[in-house]
């Protein structure tokens, strides 16, 4: 087949560039989540010696090993800020290439690449570059293990790409794995096997090693968050497992019309380490969703692997049974292709709340304050962050199931010396608290945890400090005069 000139799968990207560009125009530099700014914060404490958010204490609030690494050289300039787009616009663009030059095996290159873009929009590609954060590098890895291993090429890329992947995020180890056993038992690679999966065990063993010695859990903060600080002590129950299976009905569904075709083929190894195992581990551990971050890694892979199957099979000319195929698809797809549009609303978000918070913090009241969404606040902050979502402190994590909220809270902000809080408006408030003003994010809300982030102070004395810097607050735009409402 005539392969396209070299740059056509560049085209690919240009539906990323409009969005960052929309983006941009409108307000600067900015994400459609808050979560980047913890890796930017940790990534600076890093540059300085130290792994954390808060100078002199541990946490563990990154969801990944390596990532705040790759961001922490460049974090003695503000700059470092731009990093994460940068990454991920290199990351979709090394994913767009091998798909457009993989799928050029099976139709001709246009059509190669409407068929990229068309997928890249599906599963939130273009979205994932503004979310800043290690999704983009994960998929982008992702995408290089499958197509190495559908083409059964091993040179250095695939190498690099499955030992990366978990190390990216936890969730690669559920394609890492089963790719290296399945080539350790099936092929002549089982030396590069070995050494990749030591190393993929000993940087991730090491680094629970390193968070469990200095007395913050064997996982990071945020995965422990996420799935439960009983993730550890038993496996998720059957309803959870059902409820995620609901979620991912569709995808499951290719899961298995991919294996049942590798059993067609007489290929029960690979429909075993390369679909089933995989497929389990992230149903038993995986999560569904978070602004179509969570399982597009899953959904790339089993998408992937089943089209392969079914082109080898000889039904790409079935029409009517490929057409129903590619609306399962859509409709599967339709949480992730939501989150790609409204990806520059949750920017804005991001700006009128979490960076507004920030401003407020470092600009006009200058004091440690507690917070329930991190990000930004810790990323620009000069002062100590309490964390009661617990990323950042792993105390605050511990204490998420007791709802006496007045005694831990109190105590925390109390050995903290904390006189201010920052939360959300659904988030329950110890009893003595005085309620000092309320930011109100402008609609539409699309990514942020409440719409209202409300001020308080622990004292009469504190209220009164936070009051005068709510008010000069207010006095710095029209936009804070709107959006900031104190009280009487």
């Amino acid at each position: 087949m005539i392969r396209s000139p070299t740059y056509l799968p560049l085209w690919a990207v240009v539906p990323a560039l409009l969005l960052v560009a929309q983006v941009q125009l409108i307000f600067g530099v900015g994400y459609s989540l808050d979560d980047p700014y913890i890796h930017l914060a940790l990534a600076r404490q890093i540059l300085h010696g130290h792994y954390g958010i808060n100078p002199g204490e541990i946490s563990a609030p990154s969801s990944s090993v390596l990532w705040p690494f790759l961001l922490a050289p460049f974090s003695f300039t503000r700059l470092v800020e731009f990093l994460p787009l940068v990454i991920n616009l290199g990351a979709l663009t090394v994913t767009v290439w091998w798909l457009v030059r993989w799928l050029e095996d099976y139709m001709p290159s246009w059509w190669a690449l409407v068929a990229t873009m068309g997928f890249a929009f599906a599963l939130n590609l273009y979205g994932l570059v503004l979310s800043g954060m290690e999704n983009s590098l994960q998929v982008a890895l992702t995408i290089v293990v499958a197509i190495s291993l559908l083409r059964a090429r091993f040179g250095w890329p695939f190498w690099v790409a499955v030992t990366l992947l978990p190390l990216i995020r936890y969730e690669g180890l559920a394609i890492s794995l089963p790719a290296l056993a399945w080539l350790f038992l099936t092929s002549q690679h089982r030396g590069k096997a070995v050494v990749s999966g030591a190393v993929i065990v000993a940087v991730v063993g090491g680094f629970s090693l390193f968070l469990y010695t200095h007395g913050v859990g064997f996982l990071p903060a945020s995965v422990m968050a996420r799935n439960g600080l009983r993730m550890l002590q038993e496996v998720r129950g059957w309803d959870a497992i059902l409820d995620h299976i609901e979620h991912q009905a569709v995808f499951v569904a290719f899961a298995v019309l991919a294996a049942g075709l590798m059993l067609r083929e007489g290929r029960p190894g690979a429909a075993l380490m390369l679909i089933a195992v995989p497929t389990a581990l992230h149903l038993l551990f995986g999560q569904y969703g978070r602004f179509g971050r969570y399982h597009i890694y899953y959904a790339a892979w089993v998408s992937l692997f089943l089209f392969a199957a079914w082109m080898r099979a000889g039904f790409g000319r079935l029409v009517p049974v490929n057409a129903a195929l590619v609306a399962a698809f859509a409709w599967a797809s339709i949480d992730p292709m939501i989150a790609t549009l409204t990806t520059p609303t949750g920017s804005r978000n991001t700006f009128d709340q979490q960076r507004q918070m920030a401003i407020i913090a470092r600009d006009y009241l200058d004091e440690p304050v507690a917070v329930t969404d991190l990000g930004v606040v810790a990323f620009l902050g000069r002062h100590y962050v309490l964390d009661l979502g617990g990323l950042a402190s792993y105390e605050a994590l511990l204490a998420q199931g007791d709802r006496r909220t007045d005694l831990w809270v109190r105590r925390l902000m109390d050995e903290h010396k904390v006189e201010h809080a920052m939360v959300y408006d659904s988030w329950t408030k110890p009893a003595n608290w005085i309620h000092v003003g309320t930011l109100t994010l402008p609609l539409p809300w699309t990514t942020s945890g409440d719409d209202h982030v409300v001020f308080y102070s622990t004292s009469p004395e504190a209220a009164a400090r936070l009051r005068k810097a709510l008010i000069a607050y207010r006095q710095s735009s029209h936009q804070a005069a709107m959006m900031m409402r104190l009280e009487p």
